[in-house]
C-alpha cells in the first residue's frame, strides 16, 4: 500500500509517518522543511511556488492524507491571505491533481472543530451549526466545501475529519507547550488567558493516529464528516492542573479573565459516529499528560 502525507513534518504528519511505517506501507510524503534521515520518500515544497504535480508524476497512492497547512489561529487573524494560501488554495490544487492523475485514491481532509466557533449546544454532533470565529476556522470550512464538490462532481473518494484539541510529545505550541514553556521561566505564579471555565475535549495523537486509520479503512469515502475527540470535557483549569501536578506542583495558575481573539468558550464533541465505525480511545486524559510531561522533561 502506498500513502501519501502533506505536512509530513508536523505533528500530526510525523505522527502519520511512524504509524505507517510501522504498518509497512510505503510511506511518501510532502513539506516545507529540510529533512535528510532517510526513513520515508520525502520531497521538500517551496511555500513561494509549491509544486505539488511531483508528488503525482509517477506514483499512483492508495490514500492521501492531508496534515498540511497553518495550524494557527493567531496567525490567521495577523495574515489571512497566507492562511487562505495554506488552507483553501493548497487544497483544490491537490484535489484537482488527484482528479487528473489519481482518482481512485483515498483522500481524508484534516479540517478543524474551529469550524464550529461558539456552539449553540453541547455535544457538537457532525450537523452543529458552523459559525468560525476566525480566518482560520473560516478557511478550513472552505476547504471542506472544496472536499464536497470533487466528491459530488467528480466522485473523487474523500472524506473528512475535524479534529479537537489534539496534544502529546512533539507537540510545540498550544496550551501544554506555553505551560512548559511558563514552568520553566522561573516564575511561581502562572498567568494564562481566560477565566479557566473555558473547556475543551482532548484526545491524545495516537488515539487520533488510530482513528484516521480506522476511518479511512472503514468510511464510505462520500465527503463523510467525523468529529475527532473523546467525548469527554475538560475545563482549561482542570487540565492546568493536572499538567501542573504531573510536572511541578509547587506552580500555582491564574487566570487573566480576557478572552483571546478567535478562541471559543465551551467545547464537547459527540463522537458517536465515529464510535460506529470502530474507534475506541486507548489513552485517558491523565495518561495521555503523563506522557507528554515526560517528554518535556526530558527536553535538552
Amino acid at each position: 500500500m502506498k500513502i501519501l502525507i502533506l505536512g509530513s513534518e508536523g505533528f500530526i504528519g510525523r505522527n502519520c509517518v511512524k504509524y505507517y511505517l510501522q504498518k509497512g506501507w510505503d510511506v511518501y510524503g510532502c513539506d516545507l522543511v529540510d529533512y535528510n534521515t532517510g526513513s520515508y520518500n520525502y520531497i521538500k515544497i517551496s511555500r513561494l511556488n509549491p509544486d505539488f504535480d511531483t508528488l503525482f508524476s509517477s506514483i499512483k497512492y492508495d490514500a492521501c492524507i492531508n496534515a498540511a497547512g497553518n495550524g494557527s489561529v493567531p496567525a490567521s487573524i495577523t495574515n489571512p491571505v497566507n492562511d487562505f494560501d495554506a488552507n483553501c488554495l493548497d487544497v483544490i490544487k491537490i484535489l484537482e491533481l488527484l482528479r487528473l492523475k489519481n482518482n481512485q485514491c483515498k483522500y481524508l481532509h484534516i479540517s478543524s472543530a474551529a469550524v464550529y466557533g461558539n456552539p449553540q449546544k453541547l455535544p457538537i454532533t457532525e450537523e452543529s451549526a458552523l459559525l468560525p470565529l476566525s480566518p482560520y476556522g473560516w478557511h478550513k470550512l472552505i476547504s471542506e466545501t472544496l472536499c464536497k464538490e470533487y466528491y459530488q462532481l467528480y466522485r473523487l473518494p474523500v472524506v473528512i475529519v475535524r479534529p479537537f484539541s489534539v496534544y502529546g510529545p512533539g507537540l510545540r505550541k498550544q496550551i501544554f507547550w506555553d505551560l512548559y514553556q511558563k514552568c520553566n521561566s522561573g516564575v511561581q505564579e502562572l498567568t494564562l488567558w481566560g477565566t479557566g471555565l473555558e473547556s475543551r475535549d482532548f484526545i491524545y495523537i495516537d488515539d487520533l493516529i488510530s482513528a484516521i486509520y480506522i476511518i479511512l479503512e472503514r468510511s464510505p469515502m462520500k465527503a463523510d464528516v467525523y468529529n475527532l475527540a473523546n467525548g469527554s470535557e475538560a475545563t482549561i483549569a482542570d487540565a492546568s492542573r493536572i499538567f501542573i501536578n504531573n510536572f511541578d506542583s509547587r506552580l500555582s495558575i491564574q487566570f487573566n479573565n480576557k478572552q483571546r481573539e478567535g478562541d471559543p468558550t465551551n467545547w464537547i464533541a459527540d463522537i458517536n459516529k465515529l464510535k460506529s465505525v470502530g474507534y475506541n480511545s486507548e489513552y485517558t486524559f491523565a495518561e495521555g499528560i503523563k506522557i507528554t510531561t515526560e517528554w518535556l522533561r526530558d527536553l535538552p
